[in-house]
């Protein structure tokens, strides 16, 4: 990750520890996907739990980037307004 945004040249790191709480928001987008999945797989679908659960464990390690990066944009976003960069004619 930046360490500044390259557009407009915001601070992605405004003091240390301020992503520790995104693992929590990491944990709801897991907690998120398990359960549409299951609801899509077990109980639409009809596939038998153990299959879910053998084709579950690696997508959600194929995920564990995309949720880390998508937990760490939502904690930027829920603190860290974005300023528009004003072109200068």
């Amino acid at each position: 990750m930046h360490e500044h945004c390259p557009h407009c040249g915001e601070n992605f790191m405004p003091e240390p520890g301020f992503y520790w709480a995104s693992m929590f928001v990491s944990y709801a987008l897991y907690t998120i996907y398990i359960l549409i999945t299951f609801f899509i797989f077990v109980q639409g679908l009809q596939i038998d739990l153990d299959y879910y659960l053998i084709g579950l464990v690696p997508t959600l390690i194929l995920l564990t980037p995309y949720f880390f990066r998508m937990a760490r944009r939502t904690w930027l976003t829920l603190f860290i307004e974005p300023r528009p960069q004003v072109k200068k004619i």
